[in-house]
């Protein structure tokens, strides 16, 4: 499959552009990358899925922009899954969605660093969880496997939450425990202290334990049980 990329030093090229004001011509530095046969990606789903999600948010009121992030996530996710996994890890795919489809809704999202000029960070995908795109797909797939997607935007005021406590860490590749993790956090919400401390216990569990593999009942018993040290503790 042919699958369209940008390198590194066009899209920070692009993106000063961009953040400027001025339109460039986008499509003139896209390059094609392959894997397997040699047809071509058919990227208008993706167009179609970024103007649903650029909209969305431009219609959104609620001043918590990561509830809007993890309800995009989910859209993000659904289209972008079925590829093959030589296109979703290549950097320079996702740094061409951002800059040619999504650029507006990570405008939208990162208003602030935006304003101050940091906003590379946000586009290229050299910090899959620090960029737009790559950790909304990383946030869809931790819930994923487990059917709890619905609770990627559930969560208010959450993007601590997801950043340090799920994608950068191995929870988010044990669907089951990060899906009771966020539920729990929904239904019994701890403050920041006392979140640290559950999520400290349960990264200490890979030392002698597989979570991955973990199913439902297995899952919410460990969460039920970090939950409860840290809250009598706090």
């Amino acid at each position: 499959m042919r699958y369209p990329v940008l390198t590194e030093s066009r899209c920070r090229e692009l993106a000063e552009q961009l953040v400027s004001g001025t339109r460039p011509a986008i499509d003139a530095s896209v390059q094609w990358a392959v894997v397997g046969d040699d047809l071509d990606l058919d990227v208008a789903p993706i167009a179609r899925a970024a103007q649903q999600i650029t909209e969305g948010a431009f219609e959104w009121t609620d001043p918590d922009k990561d509830r809007y992030e993890g309800k995009a996530a989910v859209v993000l996710y659904e289209i972008l899954s079925p590829l093959p996994p030589e296109i979703i890890d290549d950097r320079g795919f996702w740094a061409y969605l951002a800059i040619r489809h999504f650029w507006d809704f990570i405008a939208w999202r990162e208003e602030l660093p935006f304003a101050k000029g940091n906003y590379l960070k946000y586009v290229d995908a050299k910090a899959p969880t620090e960029s737009v795109l790559t950790r909304m797909f990383m946030r869809a797939q931790a819930l994923h496997d487990a059917n709890g997607v619905a609770l990627a935007g559930a969560i208010p005021k959450a993007t601590d939450f997801w950043r340090s406590h799920i994608i950068r860490v191995r929870t988010g590749t044990a669907p089951h425990v990060a899906t009771a993790f966020a539920r729990r956090q929904l239904d019994s919400r701890l403050r920041s202290t006392p979140l640290r401390m559950s999520a400290r216990r349960l990264n200490r569990l890979w030392s002698n334990l597989v979570p991955y593999v973990y199913g439902d009942e297995e899952a919410e018993a460990v969460i039920g049980g970090v939950w409860t040290q840290s809250t009598s503790e706090s």
